[in-house]
């Protein structure tokens, strides 16, 4: 799942103090005060001079907390707010809520290197403020990129405090033969019915989601097998594990979707690699292969039925 790199969406907070972790354009960011709320779960009072007007994305350390020390490869829990640059406006806060977790990884130092540097010289409990042009932002469509860098003035201030770090989990792996049948032959794993010429999926009682991506072939094919980078055209049911409720079903739509198994989620990636077309299979998926808590998605650990019906 690709990382947003938009200061807008990133939604973050901060204090004020003399440290000098920063990286990218820092002198429009001298302005900012903060003040933090009574806790965690309260917003800060943010001011600064504006218009802020900044001609490059710049990230500075406000507060240096005083945890520990923030690496490479770890999972960082931030809160944050942010505000229009031209009048201080509020746009949006995070602090309610619960935080938002950001791999320190190279996809994320691609994308907003400023912050990510910025954040690799400080340590849990900093506060850290961030400005980015809107002109280094991607255009809309059809819009038209500005000629004078002289133009390109700041649009959102995010300031966001760092809660917490911890290591990276390592990636779920996918079940052997023996240990699926197993899960199987002990009633823990997913079964479904076909009603109306559609699968109606069973979670099971009183049983705790697989340590693993599942794949239960149910019928196997005799077509041309899938690669991970395939296109392919499968009829499919997803579920939650959590309560059985449907969220999605190309049954419903009455056509099968075709994808690439390059662009889905990891679980139908790994799931459906080297299983022929007319296979029918069960996939139970660990949330971090499914859609691991993004915005709009269906949360936590997912099954699907999945009818591979062409590789093309």
């Amino acid at each position: 799942m690709a990382l947003v790199a938009t200061a807008s969406l990133l939604l973050v907070t901060a204090c004020g103090s003399t440290t000098t972790a920063s990286s990218g354009e820092v002198a429009p960011l001298e302005s900012i005060k903060v003040t933090p709320g009574a806790d965690d779960s309260s917003d800060p009072t943010v001011t600064f001079d504006a218009p802020l007007v900044a001609t490059a994305t710049g990230a500075k350390v406000i507060v240096e907390g005083k945890g520990d020390e923030i690496k490479e490869n770890q999972n960082i829990k931030f809160k944050s707010i942010a505000y229009k640059a031209e009048d201080a406006s509020l746009l949006g806060s995070g602090f309610a809520g619960e935080p938002v977790t950001l791999p320190t990884n190279e996809e994320f130092k691609a994308q907003l290197p400023a912050l990510y540097e910025t954040l690799m010289q400080a340590k849990v409990g900093s506060w850290v403020a961030m400005v980015e042009p809107a002109a280094e932002a991607a255009p809309a469509e059809g819009a038209t990129p500005s000629a004078s860098p002289s133009a390109a003035k700041a649009e959102t201030v995010v300031v966001l405090k760092v809660v917490a770090s911890e290591p990276i989990p390592e990636a779920s792996k996918k079940l052997g033969a023996d240990e699926v049948k197993k899960l199987k032959d002990e009633g823990s794993l997913p079964t479904f019915e076909m009603k109306d010429s559609k699968p109606a999926i069973t979670i099971p009682k009183d049983k705790d989601v697989p340590a693993g991506l599942v794949v239960d072939i149910v019928k196997e094919g005799t077509g041309k097998a899938a690669t991970a980078t395939s296109d392919v055209s499968a009829h499919y049911t997803g579920v939650r594990w959590e309560d059985g409720k449907q969220f999605d079903s190309s049954f419903d739509r009455g056509e099968p979707s075709d994808f690439n198994l390059a662009g889905v989620i990891p679980g139908w990636t790994q799931g459906l690699d080297g299983l022929k077309a007319g296979t029918q299979v069960m996939l139970t998926i660990p949330t971090d292969l499914a859609y691991g808590g993004a915005a709009g998605a269906p949360a936590g650990p997912l099954v699907f039925f999945v009818e591979l019906k062409e590789v093309k």
